[in-house]
């Protein structure tokens, strides 16, 4: 009788990240990307060594200053994307006249 309700997946926050397997998505980057750069380059271990010390300092980095803090300072010190946002100002400009 319950068979109908199981196919549905239902959260149980609204502000639940998504999830790669175990992981959310910055962190299976972060564990994904250099595993396969270490195979492309035919360094295994050292592409699971890279892994393993940036999934450490990204956890451990989210611990200490949370996550909106690495937000910021990507927004701050990453390039902007054009494409993606073309209207959005500068991150320099501090106030408008107006």
């Amino acid at each position: 009788m319950s068979v109908d309700y199981d196919q549905h997946l239902i959260l149980h926050h609204l502000d639940d990240p998504l999830r790669l397997l175990k992981w959310t998505i910055d962190e299976a980057v972060v564990i994904i990307g250099p595993v396969f750069f270490g195979i492309a380059l035919e360094h295994h271990f050292l592409g699971l060594l890279c892994a393993g010390g940036g999934y450490w300092a990204l956890t451990y980095l989210k611990k200490r200053f949370g996550l909106s803090t690495l937000k910021h300072a990507f927004y701050w010190h990453l390039p902007k994307n054009n494409k993606k946002l073309p209207t959005l100002p500068p991150s320099y400009i501090r106030e408008y006249v107006g």
